[in-house]
């Protein structure tokens, strides 16, 4: 492509030197000139952009004031802007040319740029208030390389950088004191040495200076290739947009060719924005953008992961550390008429390249909202409290450490690795409903954390993977501990087949139930007459079980003879769903179920005792209050499933996968000898581990005095969640009052500040703490989490939050209080 691409509303050469672009053209890819080096220092470009961000107001005019006298400066002199820089500034090369001396011509430039600042200066401090506009200006002479790094036909990158860039770099260290800074090779080439600095003054300043620029026709060297993809489709005043910030500082190479081969790679696999590499008095500095010119959900996330792998790759260069900042910037093509540039502007940006020139060896530097949106996917460490250029107060730091490692999710997604047998059984238990017979009652029996809901989303993830396209209807039937009002399980099981939810108004649940029987009845064949009576029959007694009707107090005759509809009811509906296709009840937890919940499963699969439905009641043993064995009628078939300890050695293999070598030893004793079998008791140790921050060390020997998770699956839990920050931790905790699901709607007003809300819950879904189910739903991962939670606080505390609970529920819900009718009076009774 060449200039006047109908993207951009000027011409793209500007956006590269014709330097590059006419070596580009002939193939040449790398060589050195001597030069004249001038370099300015500019915070009031970083200073504008951040008005304009404040305003929401972008004004590219201000900047082209800014710019165009001093690019005009460089210019007529014979000069061309080589690079921006990430702080405000540029600079500026003047090739030296046979029987001139460029470095009389680059101080020209240098002074008629300090002459049109100073002015410039003046005017802004009569027009606000004293306001200063400081600035720094660096000029050196001596050997300049240019490199040309083509990755592709449409993308390529551009690096000038040697000795003089070098030097003046260093010339550009200090204060910006409005002045003039000269190497000593590039005073010695002065026609005549001034003592001084103070001595270049307006007699050294050309009136007419030559033009050393030769007159080339226009190349069709393709420009585009050297911008980043999707910049064309940016606005083209500029965009103000959440940015991501990575900056890398490393030492100098030898030839950065290979390097930045390799950062584009490792950039492209991150999705990225590498703007290119600079010289920076350090060695080299590179910049990468998420967030802008494409946009991605998960930018923030990428960035941190995309920093890590450059630490584990480390590039091949003895020093290399980064620094990470977030914030709103001002993005697009910015300068002036005779050159532009792609860049993201804001102190964020300067602030990232300067935490990489501070950093450590091999670290990872961020500002704290970088921090703060990475808190719940990375884990960080506080490093230190610094002073950076540009800022006036002190700013805390903090030092990425890895990216946090969800063991839960990693658990389930390694298969039923231990329980193979035990989910064939529960396969073989469930095929009669794929022969249209009916398979009863499927106990699984284990102890807390055995793996009972793991066999189940096993069995459920088998079937998803078949390609024979049977249809299944799954309807879970969640019992609670604390609400165990009649029929509570089925409750739940109904809100699931009708996909709504307590949120939402009885108007809307009331017309989802009407919906969902029309439909079911549009599906059942007219012939079946007795079928779709039962479903007309069972209307009112459906709609009373979703709390859609108000009720007085009703006499025990009465109240039987509401149960007696309420088990007629959820029959007809599961015998009109089971005559069309198989149907299987999970009945979780179901030694929490209430009485009347477990008369329903009896009633159910006496109905359906000719037709394709199963019952899973997933629970305790009996010695952990979990005897749940149903009187079913006869001819009914049930079996059990119980769930043992795992071996060692299988526990052994679900650690594994989490470490790329052997298991630490002591390690491997914990898992065998504490968890005792129980795979949950087993992943919370490992995450415990892993959370520890110093797992696979050599150093054993040290850890093992260290190391000593608590000895229960309880005190565990409670243990991780104490890790937690003390803002996050109370609001899991306020979560837990609510119970296994709570409205984020009802919490929002039971914690001190609710605008960190939405970070809190992004952060526990990141660590498996709970799961979203709606817009305003969530849920506890577990009820063992939830538990642990809720047995953190004290008595008093408890019964404050339970009184903040009841509160939040009224005043969210006001008059549509029903449904929540339970909940209400059972965190009344738990307030004292």
């Amino acid at each position: 492509m060449s200039r006047g691409d109908p993207r951009y509303s000027f011409d793209l050469n500007p956006l590269v030197p014709d330097f590059i672009l006419e070596h580009d053209a002939e193939g040449q890819y790398a060589g050195a000139v001597d030069a004249a080096v001038l370099h300015v220092s500019l915070p009031a470009v970083v200073e504008l952009a951040e008005q304009m961000i404040a305003r929401q107001a972008i004004d590219p005019d201000a900047l082209r004031a800014l710019f165009d006298p001093l690019f005009e400066a460089v210019h007529q002199s014979g000069g061309f802007v080589a690079a921006f820089s990430p702080g405000g500034g540029f600079t500026a090369l003047f090739p030296d040319r046979a029987g001139r001396n460029v470095t009389r011509h680059a101080r020209s430039a240098a002074l008629a740029m300090r002459r049109n600042l100073l002015e410039l200066a003046a005017r802004r401090a009569l027009g606000a208030g004293g306001a200063q506009m400081p600035f720094r200006i660096g000029l050196a002479w001596g050997s300049v390389h240019w490199t040309i790094v083509r990755i592709a036909q449409d993308r390529a990158y551009f690096l000038i950088y040697g000795p003089a860039v070098e030097a003046c770099q260093a010339t550009d260290r200090g204060v910006d004191d409005s002045e003039l800074h000269l190497d000593r090779s590039f005073r010695e080439r002065l026609p005549s040495a001034r003592e001084s600095v103070a001595e270049l003054d307006e007699a050294d300043l050309l009136t007419e200076p030559p033009s050393l620029t030769d007159s080339l026709p226009p190349t069709d060297a393709d420009a585009e290739a050297f911008l980043p993809p999707g910049a064309g489709d940016l606005a083209p005043q500029g965009e103000i947009r959440e940015v991501t910030t990575v900056s890398l500082s490393l030492d100098r190479v030898a030839s950065p060719t290979e390097l930045i081969q390799q950062l584009h790679e490792i950039a492209a696999m991150y999705g990225a924005t590498f703007a290119g590499m600079k010289v920076t008095e350090r060695g080299f500095g590179a910049l990468f953008y998420f967030g802008v010119p494409v946009a991605h959900e998960s930018d923030h996330d990428r960035a941190l992961d995309f920093a890590l792998e450059l630490k584990s790759n480390g590039l091949g260069v003895p020093r290399l550390a980064v620094g990470i900042t977030r914030a709103r910037c001002l993005v697009g093509f910015f300068g002036a008429g005779g050159r532009r540039e792609f860049a993201c502007l804001g102190r964020a940006v300067h602030l990232a390249a300067q935490i990489a020139r501070k950093g450590a060896p091999s670290s990872i530097w961020a500002d704290e909202r970088a921090f703060l949106a990475g808190e719940a996917s990375h884990q960080w460490s506080t490093e230190n409290i610094f002073r950076f250029d540009g800022f006036d107060l002190p700013i805390l730091v903090y030092s990425l450490e890895r990216r946090r490692i969800a063991v839960q999710e990693e658990f389930y997604d390694l298969g039923p690795i231990g329980r193979e047998s035990e989910l064939d059984r529960l396969t073989r238990a469930l095929e009669p409903t794929f022969a249209g017979r009916s398979a009863g009652v499927v106990y699984i029996l284990g102890e807390a954390g055995i793996g009972k809901s793991y066999l189940v989303h096993s069995y459920r993830h088998q079937r998803s993977q078949l390609m024979d396209m049977r249809p299944l209807l799954w309807i879970e039937a969640r019992c609670d501990q604390t609400l165990k009002t009649p029929l509570y399980a089925f409750e739940f099981a109904l809100k699931e087949y009708l996909g709504i939810s307590s949120e939402i108004g009885q108007r809307a649940k009331q017309a989802g139930l009407d919906l969902a029987l029309q439909l079911l009845l549009e599906r059942l064949p007219e012939g079946w007459t007795e079928v779709r009576q039962g479903i007309d029959r069972s209307r009112e007694a459906l709609a009373r079980l979703l709390r859609l009707r108000s009720e007085e107090p009703a006499t025990p005759e009465a109240e039987a003879g509401r149960r007696d509809e309420a088990l007629a009811a959820l029959s007809a509906l599961l015998v009109a769903e089971s005559s069309l296709q198989p149907v299987v009840v999970h009945l979780d937890d179901a030694q929490w179920a209430d009485p009347t919940s477990l008369e329903a499963v009896r009633a159910i699969t006496a109905a359906c005792r000719d037709l394709p439905l199963a019952v899973i009641c997933s629970a305790r043993p009996a010695s952990e209050g979990g005897d749940v064995r149903i009187p079913l009628d006869a001819g009914i078939p049930s079996q059990v499933i119980g769930l043992a300890p795992l071996p060692q050695e299988r526990l052994l293999a679900l650690a594994e996968p989490f470490f790329g070598g052997p298991i630490p030893t002591m390690l491997e004793s914990l898992l065998g000898q504490t968890a005792g079998g129980n795979p949950f008791f087993a992943q919370e140790i490992l995450a415990y581990w892993l959370e520890d921050g110093r797992y696979g060390s050599t150093h054993e020997a040290a850890r093992s005095s260290r190391f000593m998770p608590p000895r229960t699956v309880n005190s565990l839990l409670v243990a991780r969640l104490d890790r937690l920050e003390p803002r996050t931790r109370q609001t899991v905790i306020s979560a837990a009052v609510l119970g296994r699901e709570f409205d984020t709607r009802v919490l929002a007003r039971m914690i001190p500040d609710a605008s960190a809300l939405v970070d809190h819950l992004r952060f526990g879904e990141a660590q498996r703490i709970w799961s979203r189910m709606g817009e305003h739903r969530f849920e506890f991962c577990t009820v063992l989490l939830r538990d642990a939670a809720y047995g953190m606080q004290p008595k008093a505390a408890a019964e404050r939050q339970h009184r903040l609970a009841a509160e939040a529920i009224e005043a969210v819900y006001g008059d549509d209080l029903e449904d929540q009718r339970a909940a209400l009076d059972s965190h009344r009774k738990l307030a004292g």
